[in-house]
């Protein structure tokens, strides 16, 4: 962990690992990531992913894989794996609906899954929370949401323009 202490840098251009806020935003999710993928692989039988694909089928009554790798921001590969996995075991079931999108709903199966699931990530998240009040955590969704919304403008930033 770096320290919080650390003085900002003083050189224009130099790199403060610990108030750089994409590797920030990088750390805290990949922490995240690697152990909800042991916990939910030991418990649930189920990798990060597939846990993902199963939340966003256990809110929305019907999803496409597009759909989910758009609000997810997961790679078309990464979903058809997963969905194959939860289709295999009996968690969610698709039907062709035209050409070649597919419609992928939650079993009752993958329902019950999800509530276990859901029970445990809630935890982890109020785990995560601790020392947070009402107020706070409320700020930190909203500074999250307009990160998110600034990811795409981010993500258009021509690299030759900055390297001039």
């Amino acid at each position: 962990m770096f320290p919080t202490s650390a003085k900002p840098a003083t050189k224009p251009g130099r790199l403060v690992l610990n108030r750089y806020v994409p590797g920030l935003l990088t750390w805290v999710s990949n922490k995240m990531s690697s152990g909800a993928s042991r916990v939910y692989r030991e418990r649930f039988d189920l990798g990060v992913t597939d846990w993902r694909v199963l939340a966003y089928l256990g809110v929305e009554p019907t999803g496409t894989n597009a759909a989910i790798c758009q609000l997810i921001g997961l790679d078309k590969a990464a979903v058809s794996r997963s969905v194959a996995i939860l289709k295999k075991g009996g968690l969610v079931r698709s039907r062709p609906v035209a050409g070649r999108t597919v419609e992928l709903t939650i079993t009752a199966k993958g329902c019950r899954v999800y509530d276990r699931v859901l029970r445990l990530a809630l935890t982890r998240e109020e785990t995560m929370l601790t020392g947070f009040d009402a107020a706070e955590r409320e700020l930190l969704i909203q500074f999250l949401h307009r990160v998110l919304v600034n990811v795409t403008a981010m993500n258009a930033v021509d690299v030759t323009e900055t390297n001039r």
